[in-house]
This record gives C-alpha cells, sequence and structure tokens, in this order.
C-alpha cells in the first residue's frame, strides 16, 4: 500500500498533540502531581499554617499583645507581660489587669478606684483627679472645676474657682425723691465665697461713686437707671440696676382753721387744721400761737386728714395765730391767720350775748373790752 508522504506528517502531528493532551490531563488530575495542597480551616483567607487563629475567622489577623496568638484565639491578651490579661477581651481566662502599661503582678491598688498603684497618679487618693488639673482630688482645692493653679485669694481653703460670686443688691430713701433732695443709696449685696472689695456706682446722669454707701442728688427731673458693681477679693464680680424716679414737687395748699376765735385768759381750746398736698405726700403743721409759747410742729398726717391742737392764752389780749403745712419733702404752703381775742372780764358777760356781740357788734364791743 502506497502512503501519502503529506498524510503520513499529519497523522503524526495529531497523534502528537493526543499524547501530550492526555498527560496533561493527567497532571491537572492527580493532586500528587502538583505537590503538597494549603488548608484555611476558617476560610478567612489566610492559610491555616499563616494564620494566628486557624479555628476562628480573623482575617485582621489581630494580636494586640504580640504573642503570635490571636487575640479571638488567646486566652489571655496580656500586654505587658505580668499574667493579667487586658480588660474587654473576651476570650480571656485570666484576671483583668488593673494596669494595662506596666507590668505590676501584684496588682496593687491602695486606694480600692481599681486602678493599679502602679498606673494610679493618685495613689492614695480614690477620687483621683476629676478635673484633670494635674491635682488629686483629696488636696484639690476646687476638685470639680479644672484649676492647675490653686488660686485661692482669700487663703480660705476654697479656690477662687470654686467660690460663689457676690449676689448685688442696693436699696435708697426717699423712694419717691424730688430734684434737689438728697438720696441715701445703701449696698445691699450679699456676700458670695470672698469678702467684697469695691464698689463702683453710675447714678445714670454722667456721675459715679465708689464709696459703699454713697449720697447723690439730681438736678432735673426723670427717670434714671442706678447701676452697682460690686467685686470680692477672688475677683468674683455681680451689679444689678435700678431705675430711680426723680420728679417735681409741689407744696401742699393753705390749711384750713377751725375752733373759737374768742376767749376767756387760761381756758384751754381746741382748734383743728386740714390741708392737703397735690402729690399725696404727708403733711406737718406749723403752729405759732401769738404769744410767747414755742413753735409747736403736728404730724404727720395724712394728706387731707385733719390734726388737732390745743391751747391757751393766759393774758387777755388779741392773739394772731398762723399756721402753714408742710410735706415730707419740706415743701411748705403759705402762712393761714387766724384771730383771737381774749378781752378783759369776758368772763362776767353771758355767752348767749358775747356770741351776739361777736357776730354783730364787733367793732363797738372790742372798743369797750378789748385791752
Amino acid at each position: 500500500m502506497k502512503i501519502d508522504l503529506k498524510n503520513k506528517y499529519t497523522i503524526v502531528l495529531i497523534l502528537t498533540v493526543s499524547v501530550l493532551s492526555f498527560m496533561s490531563a493527567i497532571i491537572i488530575l492527580n493532586p500528587y502531581a502538583q505537590g503538597p495542597r494549603s488548608n484555611d480551616a476558617d476560610k478567612d483567607g489566610i492559610a491555616d499554617e499563616d494564620d494566628n487563629c486557624p479555628v476562628v475567622h480573623n482575617s485582621d489577623q489581630s494580636d494586640v499583645d504580640n504573642d503570635g496568638t490571636g487575640d479571638l484565639c488567646d486566652s489571655c491578651t496580656d500586654t505587658d507581660g505580668d499574667g493579667y490579661g487586658n480588660p474587654g477581651f473576651q476570650t480571656n481566662t485570666c484576671p483583668d489587669d488593673n494596669c494595662l502599661s506596666i507590668e505590676n503582678s501584684n496588682q496593687s491598688d491602695a486606694d480600692h478606684d481599681t486602678i493599679g498603684d502602679a498606673c494610679d497618679i493618685c495613689p492614695d487618693d480614690p477620687q483621683n483627679d476629676g478635673d484633670d488639673d494635674g491635682v488629686c482630688s483629696a488636696v484639690d482645692n476646687c476638685p470639680a472645676v479644672y484649676n492647675p493653679g490653686q488660686n485661692d485669694s482669700d487663703a480660705d481653703g476654697r479656690g477662687d474657682s470654686c467660690e460663689l460670686p457676690p449676689l448685688a443688691n442696693l436699696t435708697y430713701l426717699p423712694v419717691g425723691p424730688i430734684h434737689g433732695e438728697m438720696i441715701q443709696f445703701w449696698d445691699t449685696t450679699t456676700p458670695g465665697g470672698g469678702i467684697l472689695h469695691y464698689w463702683r456706682w453710675n447714678f445714670g446722669d454722667n456721675t459715679t461713686s465708689s464709696e459703699q454707701h454713697p449720697t447723690h442728688s439730681y438736678i432735673f427731673v426723670g427717670i434714671y437707671p442706678v447701676q452697682l458693681i460690686v467685686g470680692d477679693v477672688n475677683g468674683k464680680t455681680s451689679s444689678i440696676t435700678k431705675n430711680v424716679t426723680v420728679s417735681v414737687n409741689n407744696p401742699p395748699y393753705e390749711p384750713t382753721i377751725t375752733g373759737p376765735s374768742l376767749g376767756i385768759a387760761g381756758v384751754s381750746y381746741t382748734y383743728h387744721f386740714k390741708a392737703t398736698d397735690p402729690d399725696g405726700n404727708q403733711i406737718f403743721y406749723s403752729i405759732e400761737w401769738g404769744d410767747t409759747t414755742s413753735l409747736q410742729t403736728l404730724g404727720p398726717y395724712t394728706s387731707g386728714d385733719e390734726a388737732q391742737g390745743n391751747h391757751s392764752w393766759k393774758r387777755p389780749g388779741r392773739y394772731l395765730m398762723t399756721v402753714k403745712s408742710r410735706d415730707t419733702h419740706n415743701a411748705e404752703s403759705n402762712f393761714t391767720p387766724f384771730t383771737v381775742r381774749i378781752p378783759l372780764n369776758i368772763y362776767l358777760l353771758d355767752p348767749v350775748f358775747i356770741r351776739f356781740f361777736e357776730q354783730y357788734h364787733q367793732i363797738l364791743f372790742f372798743r369797750l373790752l378789748d385791752p
């Protein structure tokens, strides 16, 4: 049989390719032909021989204490290597460490604050440094407020940062002042933690004072905001402002006088006085009886209320009584005159006869009887 040379080469090529394909399949399918194969039991993408915790998925390979055992498999994650574990690791079976960064196998904690003495900046103070100012609470003069300087201006053992400020207050009299009237102001501040040592008054009319209890008067009527600022030795301040209303004061009206105008020497008579004040102020009555007795003052009375005075004249004569009203701001009315006659021997006459002549025949009657 004659074989075509061209077909012969084709057959050889086909056989060669077939043999190579068969051998490749055998290599691929045979695990021993590929060499030893790696395992990953926890499926975290890290071969078991390289995994620091091959039985628990831990792709981050966390190992806080660098002991080669991953934290999720470590029965005692112990940073400082003292046999006590870092708190917070669920797999720990060892006791928690009270000082993570410093080896302290004795776990000494003198103040029982759960912070080991090796790490405790205040080993004898269970409150430690609550305000983080570097001063232990037991000796901190203001343990709740950050005050590293421990300033204590009044040396009372309480830091300035914890001292209470004063509570400013003021009062004044008279309550309803008038222009030109002197007003007394008082500082009635409630002190805080320190002694008050300065006062600053502003009277609202461009005048000031540094006295504790100053006086002041206003030239013009108006409403003035009076401010008081107080400060203590600890540097604490407080202020208050009150409006002071300054008004115009009108004097009271002239008083009326009622009472006998004819009398007997040595007999006491009652007289009534009455006036009103347009501003509603209380009223005093100043009485000159017209003889050698001194000025008599009655009051104060509410505006419109009647006052009463008693007087007797020792000798016969004609006496000019004068009365004026004055309010609590010392504004005065004009005098009201009232004449009282004490005739000679008037006690010998019948009272009806006296009243008749007093009303209808005064000129003749008193020409005859007056001294």
